[in-house]
């Protein structure tokens, strides 16, 4: 009989906040925000990787591609695909991805990247998450591999702290700078969270939240506000730091309308509810 999972996993270097993914044989559903979902198929047949010019060899096998998207299975919206591919309307997996959808669980999906590649210092003390895996996955070797504080410019982040100005860098370039020097002192690490065993030692932010200096510290403060709606999707928090999380998200209340359907736990329904009506309002 098919199997269907139903899961969430992180969305790291840079976070921003936890993805649902819906998988059956051949087919997945994917969704950053739980009201719309990418369709994916797997290719049919066998098809050769393409590089730039044709020039050199290029790997050949089946291939992910996006069928279309959603927000409900009785109005998909169709994106044009390789011919290589075929009618992927005819595409045997779909039905059963779209049944899969159409009965669906209640959002947010159980996280199930259990598996945390730390950046850690030369003492061994996880600084930022750099990976995340599934249970029977591969894990990557990403050593060497650069933490990412967010994506692009990282427009619309600022700090009062002195930091940034002192080194001649913008906030985000700041906060990597801090991250990947000090993660280059040490090495990259996996651990499980897991209560009681290595997920005691791991910070609940995908970051350490103590930083040595004032000015660096700050600045970290700054950047988990800028980045609380995504951080409460997270469903390790304890209580006081969901508290005070919520208190910052609600400034930003049109993200926080935006995924809320992927916040498990809420301290003060009222307080996110108002943010909620001020993020309808701005959109009428």
């Amino acid at each position: 009989m098919p199997v269907t999972r139903y899961y969430g996993r992180r969305r790291v270097s840079p976070f921003l906040g936890v993805v649902q993914v819906i998988e059956v044989e051949e087919a997945r559903a994917i969704s950053v925000d739980g009201r719309r979902w990418q369709l994916q198929l797997l290719s049919l047949e066998a098809m050769a990787e393409q590089v730039w010019g044709n020039i050199g060899p290029r790997d050949i096998r089946r291939r992910w591609f996006i069928y279309g998207s959603c927000e409900s299975t009785d109005a998909i919206e169709r994106i044009p695909v390789n011919p290589l591919v075929g009618d992927p309307s005819q595409h045997p997996a779909l039905p059963g991805l779209l049944g899969a959808l159409a009965q669906r669980p209640e959002l947010p999906f159980v996280l199930q990247d259990d598996y945390e590649a730390w950046s850690c210092n030369a003492a061994g003390e996880p600084v930022a998450l750099i990976d995340t895996a599934l249970p029977g996955e591969e894990r990557s070797s990403v050593n060497g591999a650069d933490w990412r504080s967010l994506p692009g410019m990282a427009e619309g982040f600022h700090s009062i702290s002195s930091y940034p100005a002192e080194h001649g860098l913008i906030p985000g370039q700041a906060l990597e700078q801090l991250v990947n020097r000090a993660g280059r002192s040490g090495r990259l690490q996996w651990f499980r969270r897991n209560p009681g065993q290595d997920g005691a030692v791991l910070p609940e932010l995908p970051w350490r939240s103590n930083w040595p200096v004032q000015a660096q510290q700050a600045l970290f403060d700054d950047y988990t506000a800028h980045l609380a709606p995504y951080l409460l999707t997270l469903p390790h928090l304890a209580t006081e730091l969901r508290d005070r999380l919520e208190a910052s998200a609600v400034e930003q209340y049109e993200v926080v309308d935006a995924i809320y359907a992927l916040i498990p736990a809420v301290i003060d329904v009222e307080r996110m509810e108002v943010a909620r009506v001020k993020a309808r309002l701005a959109r009428e």
